[in-house]
């Protein structure tokens, strides 16, 4: 390898790092201003910034996409989804016609499916269990 070049390993954790530093840029603000602003509980305000977050995620990903420039990594798409972005893993996908090849669908419908019921879980725990 040449000196000074930087390993693909490198290269692929920035652009990690990138996507998940915007998305949590983007649900911070989005928290801070619905925590100030509504009298919802927290839980409602968390999910409502994690789709709404994920939802450009998934439209910035199809946008890098169609240009052919890097791309947010799908790993960073599910996180998001799991952290709570499901609704807006589902509407991007849908609005944004991204995500839906045949090999494709099958590992992002299975992480809907696991991000739905490890939040309806919760959504059962803090509002309906206690």
């Amino acid at each position: 390898m040449a000196k000074g070049s930087k390993s693909g390993v490198y290269r692929r954790f920035r652009y990690q790092t990138n996507a998940t530093l915007l998305g949590l840029v983007v649900t911070a603000v989005l928290l801070g201003v619905l925590v100030f602003t509504t009298t919802w509980s927290f839980y409602m305000i968390w999910l409502l910034s994690l789709s709404v977050t994920t939802f450009m995620l998934f439209g910035l990903d199809k946008s890098l996409a169609v240009t052919k420039q890097k791309r947010v990594p799908e790993v960073v798409l599910h996180l998001f989804t799991l952290m709570g972005g499901f609704v807006g893993q589902a509407v991007g996908r849908a609005f944004f016609r991204h995500k839906i090849s045949r090999e494709k669908r099958l590992v992002f419908n299975v992480m809907l499916l696991i991000s739905v019921a490890l939040h309806a879980g919760f959504i059962y725990w803090f509002y309906f269990y206690r």
